[in-house]
């Protein structure tokens, strides 16, 4: 026996993801409550796909999360306190120093004046010299000679600026009297040094623990080599690596293999460094040049780096991003954790731009979902994968398809699919009354088979029912073979005679058609009125068209979309009535007819000569008079005109009342909810009947 345990779901247990058709169905649902494609699928990216009672995160939200995350770093360090580390370390290397020259001194006896030296003018000197403690014997040329050199290092020491990135620059150059100081600066300068070049080269911390200056010579053969293969790239070719990489490849991360991924590698280190350099005050930037001349003594290595930054900014701009970061905090941040810092910042940039780009295109493909993970953590990772499949799923199943390169459009499969909704979705709305077929009930010769036998009779068309006719050769000559059929024995499928109808659905798109949602009711009726004709009604036709001031005809996949909608100038009935007879008149057919879906009566028409002599200076200048002489040639054309209303005002009804008058067709008053209900099982009930 099992056993089940229930709970309240917190948000946090896994949820069975969104299957394709569960996808498409809420996009269909969008787009039929009048989002186009665009605006379906944006929708859908923005805010998340999980269904009721399911948390789910959509690119709006991670996008704020995003920026959050990127506000806490830049109001949590303080960028100044980057060389404060540093310069405390020289100071204890300078203290160190003079400490170990005082001590020097101590060797020797001071001078009986208390003089600190003399200035070695003709070999002589003022000093005394002797034992310890002084004796008063006189000096010798090495005590001289030491006095004078501890002068001058005492001097030199005074003389350093007071940056850590200039006093690094005159000590590389200074002969440290103190051995103990001179280790501590070596150790600080290879530190350094290593901190550096591993922005660039982050195999060192593997391969070279202790930079030398072979070390160095080797790092500036490497960048002079990486150099030509960029160059090689600027002038057209597509450079192999292979060789550079089993030469140098320790000196990278695991997983470079192709040309591309290095220079993108070596383009986001370097942009860490420049970003950090952009989000310095300017002294802290000099300050920042001097030491990086005083680590990279070999000056050909200095000059390797810079043309290998041209180089790369040159081939992609695009990879080296402006980026100016202001850090407002108090914590204090080393050299090392600045650069760490500059590269968790950029790679922050380039995460919110993929996002905006995918909100965008509504393609979250190239979003790196690793990468956001990194930074908003695991679950914001699988959100991000969920969206990566919205489109990589539709596209799969063949329901969209790429439209140029920032764009999405709907396969004729997607097509189908929403005005069998849409369909659906009209037919369960319907109360009353059973609809069928609503075909003739006389029998006779058409196109749509029964389930129906009869004898074949002359004159009918042979649509032999090959079962039967052979179970009647059979019971007629008995059991056994061969069988010998005889056109007594024919048995054919009874066939229905239907009519063959026309309409034309004619949508307002004027202004206020899309006040409460009737111009989307309307596409929502021509859609499905579109997928029942075609699928089951395959001899009808149908055609939709758009008016406002003038008349637009539709594809039936402009159904689904909104580019073309224009608005103002006036509603001219007289225009879609002429147009529609027009369309009518091409097709033919025994019905025809045309629904008129709008919220309002006329204010504009086509105005002739004979209308600006016979109504010049009267109110509406004949507006009803010409639409309504467009209705009687409708209704000399046998075309039935039935009205759908969406407005219930005293001069809408005034006016449906007089042309349902001339043209004997009905008028409906409905809202946009069971618009597509009337309108269906209309069509479906009058289809084989002229609509009077």
């Amino acid at each position: 026996m099992s056993i089940y345990r229930y709970s309240r779901w917190d948000g946090s247990q896994d949820v069975a993801l969104p299957t394709t058709d569960d996808l498409f169905d809420r996009l269909s649902e969008q787009i039929l409550q009048g989002d186009d494609l665009r605006g379906a699928l944006n929708r859908m990216m923005r805010y998340g796909m999980r269904g009721e009672g399911q948390r789910g995160q959509g690119l709006q939200e991670l996008l704020e999360r995003l920026r959050d995350a990127r506000q806490r770093n830049l109001d949590r360090y303080d960028l100044s306190s980057i060389f404060d580390d540093i310069q405390e370390r020289l100071d204890a290397i300078i203290d160190k120093e003079r400490q170990g020259i005082d001590q020097r001194l101590q060797e020797i006896a001071p001078p009986p004046d208390g003089g600190q030296g003399g200035d070695g003018q003709d070999g002589e000197s003022t000093e005394s010299g002797g034992q310890p403690g002084g004796s008063g014997a006189p000096p010798d040329e090495f005590t001289d000679m030491l006095r004078q050199m501890a002068n001058r290092h005492l001097n030199q020491l005074d003389a350093l600026p007071q940056g850590a990135g200039g006093r690094i620059k005159q000590l590389r150059d200074y002969d440290f009297m103190d051995s103990g100081a001179r280790e501590d600066f070596d150790a600080l300068m290879q530190e350094l040094q290593q901190q550096f070049l591993q922005q660039y080269f982050q195999g060192l911390q593997q391969s070279l623990q202790n930079l030398t200056q072979a070390d160095l010579a080797q790092i500036s053969e490497m960048v002079r080599d990486l150099n030509e293969l960029v160059k090689q790239k600027l002038q057209g070719d597509d450079p192999d690596i292979s060789d550079f990489m089993n030469k140098w490849g320790h000196m990278f991360p695991p997983g470079i293999e192709t040309f591309d991924q290095l220079m993108e590698y070596m383009s986001n280190q370097m942009a860490q460094m420049q970003s950090l350099m952009n989000s310095m005050t300017p002294e802290m930037r000099r300050q920042l040049e001097e030491m990086m001349d005083g680590l990279l003594q070999d000056n050909r290595l200095a000059w390797d780096l810079f043309e290998l930054g041209m180089n790369l900014e040159r081939m992609n701009p695009d990879n080296f991003p402006d980026n100016d970061f202001r850090l407002f905090g108090d914590e204090p941040v080393t050299l090392q954790q600045a650069l760490e810092l500059m590269g968790d910042l950029n790679d922050m940039e380039e995460l919110e731009q993929q996002l905006r780009h995918a909100l965008r295109t509504n393609d979250a493909t190239n979003i790196d979902a690793d990468d956001l993970g990194k930074v908003l953590g695991e679950e914001a990772r699988q959100y991000a994968q969920e969206l990566q499949r919205l489109t990589k799923e539709l596209e799969e199943a063949g329901l969209i398809r790429k439209r140029g390169q920032n764009g999405w459009e709907l396969t004729p499969q997607a097509m189908r699919k929403i005005g069998d909704k849409a369909l659906t979705d009209i037919f369960n709305r319907i109360r009353g009354g059973d609809i069928g077929d609503h075909n003739r009930e006389k029998s006779g010769v058409g196109v749509e088979i029964t389930d129906e036998t009869k004898r074949w009779e002359f004159g009918d068309p042979l649509h032999l029912n090959t079962l039967k006719t052979v179970s009647n050769a059979v019971l007629r000559e008995g059991p056994g073979t061969p069988v010998r059929i005889k056109p007594d024995d024919f048995e054919i499928d009874r066939t229905i005679a239907q009519t063959r109808a026309c309409t034309v659905i004619a949508i307002d798109m004027s202004y206020s058609m899309f006040w409460d949602g009737a111009f989307q009711a309307g596409q929502r009726v021509g859609l499905a009125l579109d997928t029942l004709i075609r699928s089951k009604f395959p001899k009808d036709q149908v055609t939709v068209v758009a008016f406002s001031y003038f008349v637009l005809p539709l594809q039936p996949h402009m159904l689904l979309d909104t580019y073309w909608v224009e608005f103002g100038g006036g509603t001219n009935f007289q225009e879609v009535l002429r147009q529609s007879r027009q369309i009518l008149g091409r097709q033919g057919g025994t019905n025809k007819q045309i629904i008129l879906i709008t919220d309002g009566e006329p204010t504009t028409y086509n105005w002739t000569e004979s209308d600006l002599r016979a109504n010049y200076g009267r109110r509406g200048g004949g507006l009803v008079e010409a639409t309504m002489r467009e209705v009687m040639r409708c209704t000399r054309d046998n075309i039935t005109i039935n009205t759908f209303m969406l407005d219930q005002s005293p001069s809408l009804l005034r006016f449906v009342q007089l042309m349902t008058k001339i043209n004997k067709g009905r008028a409906f008053i409905s809202s946009p909810h069971s618009l597509g209900s009337y309108v269906v099982a209309d069509y479906v009930s009058n289809r084989n009947k002229v609509i009077r």
